[in-house]
Protein backbone atom coordinates (compact mmCIF):
# COMPACT_ATOMS: atom_id res chain seq x y z
CA UNK A 1 0.00 0.00 0.00
CA UNK A 2 1.43 3.36 -1.03
CA UNK A 3 -1.15 5.74 0.47
CA UNK A 4 -3.92 5.44 3.04
CA UNK A 5 -6.64 7.92 3.99
CA UNK A 6 -8.75 7.86 7.16
CA UNK A 7 -11.58 10.37 6.83
CA UNK A 8 -14.59 11.19 9.00
CA UNK A 9 -14.16 8.40 11.56
CA UNK A 10 -15.38 8.50 15.17
CA UNK A 11 -14.83 6.26 18.22
CA UNK A 12 -12.83 3.46 16.61
CA UNK A 13 -9.36 1.94 16.26
CA UNK A 14 -7.72 1.85 12.81
CA UNK A 15 -4.64 -0.30 12.17
CA UNK A 16 -3.29 0.40 8.67
CA UNK A 17 -0.10 -1.67 8.77
CA UNK A 18 2.77 -0.57 6.51
CA UNK A 19 2.16 2.33 4.11
CA UNK A 20 5.11 3.08 1.86
CA UNK A 21 4.41 6.78 1.20
CA UNK A 22 1.92 8.58 3.45
CA UNK A 23 -1.10 8.30 5.73
CA UNK A 24 -3.71 11.10 5.71
CA UNK A 25 -6.16 11.59 8.59
CA UNK A 26 -8.96 14.16 8.31
CA UNK A 27 -12.06 15.14 10.30
CA UNK A 28 -11.73 12.37 12.88
CA UNK A 29 -12.87 12.37 16.51
CA UNK A 30 -11.75 10.04 19.30
CA UNK A 31 -9.99 7.68 16.91
CA UNK A 32 -6.88 5.62 17.63
CA UNK A 33 -4.63 5.23 14.58
CA UNK A 34 -1.78 2.70 14.53
CA UNK A 35 0.44 3.09 11.47
CA UNK A 36 3.92 2.58 10.06
CA UNK A 37 4.68 4.98 7.23
CA UNK A 38 7.06 7.59 5.88
CA UNK A 39 4.76 10.58 6.42
CA UNK A 40 1.66 11.37 8.47
CA UNK A 41 -0.58 14.35 7.76
CA UNK A 42 -3.43 15.12 10.17
CA UNK A 43 -6.08 17.78 9.54
CA UNK A 44 -9.03 18.81 11.71
CA UNK A 45 -8.71 15.95 14.20
CA UNK A 46 -9.68 16.05 17.86
CA UNK A 47 -9.08 13.72 20.80
CA UNK A 48 -7.24 11.19 18.64
CA UNK A 49 -4.29 8.98 19.55
CA UNK A 50 -1.56 8.14 17.03
CA UNK A 51 0.70 5.14 17.70
CA UNK A 52 3.36 5.61 15.07
CA UNK A 53 6.43 4.35 13.35
CA UNK A 54 7.15 7.27 11.05
CA UNK A 55 10.23 8.46 9.13
CA UNK A 56 9.32 12.18 9.08
CA UNK A 57 7.86 14.44 11.74
CA UNK A 58 4.07 14.02 11.92
CA UNK A 59 2.32 17.17 10.68
CA UNK A 60 -0.90 18.55 12.22
CA UNK A 61 -2.84 21.16 10.27
CA UNK A 62 -6.10 23.05 10.57
CA UNK A 63 -8.37 22.83 13.60
CA UNK A 64 -6.68 20.06 15.57
CA UNK A 65 -7.16 19.79 19.33
CA UNK A 66 -6.19 17.42 22.17
CA UNK A 67 -4.40 14.81 20.10
CA UNK A 68 -1.69 12.44 21.35
CA UNK A 69 1.33 10.80 19.70
CA UNK A 70 2.83 7.58 21.04
CA UNK A 71 5.14 4.69 20.11
CA UNK A 72 3.93 1.94 17.79
CA UNK A 73 2.19 -0.64 19.97
CA UNK A 74 0.95 -3.66 18.02
CA UNK A 75 1.87 -6.41 15.58
CA UNK A 76 0.22 -8.95 13.33
CA UNK A 77 1.76 -11.98 11.68
CA UNK A 78 2.61 -10.35 8.33
CA UNK A 79 3.76 -6.97 9.69
CA UNK A 80 7.48 -7.45 9.01
CA UNK A 81 6.74 -8.86 5.55
CA UNK A 82 4.53 -5.81 4.86
CA UNK A 83 7.27 -3.46 6.08
CA UNK A 84 9.74 -5.15 3.76
CA UNK A 85 7.35 -4.85 0.81
CA UNK A 86 6.83 -1.16 1.60
CA UNK A 87 10.62 -0.69 1.90
CA UNK A 88 10.28 0.66 5.42
CA UNK A 89 13.12 0.12 7.89
CA UNK A 90 11.94 0.14 11.52
CA UNK A 91 15.24 1.68 12.64
CA UNK A 92 14.42 4.77 10.54
CA UNK A 93 10.80 5.14 11.68
CA UNK A 94 11.56 7.03 14.88
CA UNK A 95 10.08 10.54 14.47
CA UNK A 96 6.78 9.88 16.22
CA UNK A 97 7.70 11.97 19.27
CA UNK A 98 8.45 15.21 17.41
CA UNK A 99 5.15 16.42 15.88
CA UNK A 100 5.01 19.59 13.83
CA UNK A 101 2.02 21.95 13.95
CA UNK A 102 1.31 24.23 11.01
CA UNK A 103 -0.79 27.17 12.15
CA UNK A 104 -2.66 29.30 9.65
CA UNK A 105 -1.30 32.80 9.25
CA UNK A 106 -4.05 35.10 10.48
CA UNK A 107 -4.49 38.19 12.61
CA UNK A 108 -4.84 37.37 16.28
CA UNK A 109 -8.01 38.25 18.14
CA UNK A 110 -7.89 40.51 21.19
CA UNK A 111 -8.51 37.50 23.45
CA UNK A 112 -5.55 35.62 21.94
CA UNK A 113 -3.31 38.67 22.31
CA UNK A 114 -4.27 39.02 25.97
CA UNK A 115 -3.63 35.32 26.66
CA UNK A 116 0.13 35.65 25.96
CA UNK A 117 0.09 32.05 24.73
CA UNK A 118 3.40 30.94 23.21
CA UNK A 119 3.70 28.83 20.07
CA UNK A 120 4.86 25.90 22.21
CA UNK A 121 1.73 26.19 24.35
CA UNK A 122 -0.44 26.30 21.23
CA UNK A 123 1.30 23.15 19.99
CA UNK A 124 0.60 21.41 23.29
CA UNK A 125 -3.12 22.13 22.83
CA UNK A 126 -2.97 20.50 19.39
CA UNK A 127 -0.86 17.43 20.19
CA UNK A 128 1.26 16.07 23.02
CA UNK A 129 3.19 12.90 23.81
CA UNK A 130 1.43 10.04 25.52
CA UNK A 131 2.34 9.71 29.20
CA UNK A 132 4.33 6.49 29.77
CA UNK A 133 1.86 5.21 32.39
CA UNK A 134 -0.93 5.40 29.78
CA UNK A 135 0.91 3.19 27.27
CA UNK A 136 -0.50 -0.27 26.53
CA UNK A 137 -0.11 -2.77 23.69
CA UNK A 138 -2.96 -3.26 21.24
CA UNK A 139 -3.87 -6.83 20.35
CA UNK A 140 -5.17 -7.28 16.81
CA UNK A 141 -8.39 -9.25 17.48
CA UNK A 142 -8.21 -11.75 14.65
CA UNK A 143 -5.89 -14.29 13.11
CA UNK A 144 -4.67 -14.05 9.54
CA UNK A 145 -4.64 -16.75 6.92
CA UNK A 146 -1.04 -17.69 7.70
CA UNK A 147 -1.93 -18.52 11.30
CA UNK A 148 -4.87 -20.64 10.19
CA UNK A 149 -2.70 -22.47 7.68
CA UNK A 150 -0.09 -23.10 10.37
CA UNK A 151 -2.66 -24.74 12.63
CA UNK A 152 -4.14 -26.84 9.82
CA UNK A 153 -0.72 -27.98 8.62
CA UNK A 154 1.13 -28.51 11.88
CA UNK A 155 3.02 -31.50 10.51
CA UNK A 156 4.24 -29.70 7.40
CA UNK A 157 7.59 -27.91 7.37
CA UNK A 158 7.29 -24.14 7.09
CA UNK A 159 9.26 -22.30 4.43
CA UNK A 160 12.31 -20.83 6.22
CA UNK A 161 12.16 -17.71 4.03
CA UNK A 162 8.67 -16.82 5.23
CA UNK A 163 8.59 -14.00 7.79
CA UNK A 164 6.10 -14.38 10.62
CA UNK A 165 5.98 -11.51 13.10
CA UNK A 166 5.58 -12.65 16.71
CA UNK A 167 6.29 -9.39 18.58
CA UNK A 168 6.31 -5.64 18.05
CA UNK A 169 9.38 -5.00 15.84
CA UNK A 170 9.57 -1.31 16.78
CA UNK A 171 11.80 -0.10 19.60
CA UNK A 172 9.77 1.31 22.49
CA UNK A 173 11.44 3.96 24.70
CA UNK A 174 12.64 2.77 28.10
CA UNK A 175 10.15 4.92 30.04
CA UNK A 176 7.22 3.23 28.29
CA UNK A 177 8.71 -0.25 28.75
CA UNK A 178 9.25 0.43 32.47
CA UNK A 179 5.68 1.68 32.91
CA UNK A 180 4.28 -1.38 31.13
CA UNK A 181 6.45 -3.71 33.21
CA UNK A 182 5.16 -2.03 36.37
CA UNK A 183 1.57 -2.77 35.29
CA UNK A 184 2.43 -6.41 34.62
CA UNK A 185 4.09 -6.73 38.04
CA UNK A 186 1.10 -5.11 39.74
CA UNK A 187 -1.28 -7.61 38.16
CA UNK A 188 1.00 -10.52 39.07
CA UNK A 189 1.23 -9.24 42.64
CA UNK A 190 -2.57 -8.97 42.90
CA UNK A 191 -3.03 -12.50 41.57
CA UNK A 192 -0.46 -13.83 44.04
CA UNK A 193 -2.17 -12.02 46.92
CA UNK A 194 -5.54 -13.49 45.96
CA UNK A 195 -4.05 -16.95 45.61
CA UNK A 196 -2.36 -16.75 49.01
CA UNK A 197 -5.42 -15.32 50.76
CA UNK A 198 -7.08 -18.77 50.84
CA UNK A 199 -10.58 -17.38 50.50
CA UNK A 200 -13.59 -19.64 50.98
CA UNK A 201 -15.87 -20.27 48.00
CA UNK A 202 -18.53 -17.79 49.10
CA UNK A 203 -15.99 -14.97 49.48
CA UNK A 204 -14.42 -15.86 46.11
CA UNK A 205 -17.80 -15.58 44.41
CA UNK A 206 -18.48 -12.22 46.06
CA UNK A 207 -15.07 -10.92 45.03
CA UNK A 208 -15.54 -12.13 41.46
CA UNK A 209 -18.97 -10.48 41.27
CA UNK A 210 -17.53 -7.19 42.57
CA UNK A 211 -14.68 -7.23 40.04
CA UNK A 212 -17.06 -8.01 37.18
CA UNK A 213 -19.42 -5.21 38.25
CA UNK A 214 -16.59 -2.64 38.35
CA UNK A 215 -15.31 -3.89 34.99
CA UNK A 216 -18.76 -3.49 33.43
CA UNK A 217 -19.01 0.03 34.86
CA UNK A 218 -15.64 0.84 33.27
CA UNK A 219 -16.74 -0.59 29.91
CA UNK A 220 -19.84 1.59 29.95
CA UNK A 221 -18.05 4.73 31.16
CA UNK A 222 -15.19 4.39 28.66
CA UNK A 223 -17.42 3.56 25.70
CA UNK A 224 -15.64 0.22 25.24
CA UNK A 225 -18.74 -1.95 25.53
CA UNK A 226 -19.39 -1.71 21.78
CA UNK A 227 -15.91 -3.07 21.08
CA UNK A 228 -16.62 -6.09 23.29
CA UNK A 229 -19.82 -6.80 21.36
CA UNK A 230 -17.98 -6.48 18.04
CA UNK A 231 -15.21 -8.81 19.20
CA UNK A 232 -17.84 -11.36 20.19
CA UNK A 233 -19.39 -11.10 16.73
CA UNK A 234 -15.98 -11.58 15.11
CA UNK A 235 -15.44 -14.67 17.27
CA UNK A 236 -18.76 -16.07 16.04
CA UNK A 237 -17.76 -15.32 12.45
CA UNK A 238 -20.41 -12.61 11.98
CA UNK A 239 -19.89 -9.32 10.18
CA UNK A 240 -19.42 -6.34 12.49
CA UNK A 241 -21.03 -4.05 9.90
Amino acid sequence: MRYASIVGCTDCVVVVGAVSRAVRVERCRRVTVIAATRRLRVRNARDCVFHLGVAERPVFLGECRSNVVAPYNTFYESLEADLKTAELNVDALTQWSDPQCVFAQREETETEKDSHETKSERTDRVVERLAPNAFAPFIVPFRGEKEKEKESKQNEKRDDAEIVTQANPFAVPDAYVAALDAKVRAVASLRAALRDARLDEHTKRELQATIQAHFKEWLLASGSMRQVYELARIERGESAL
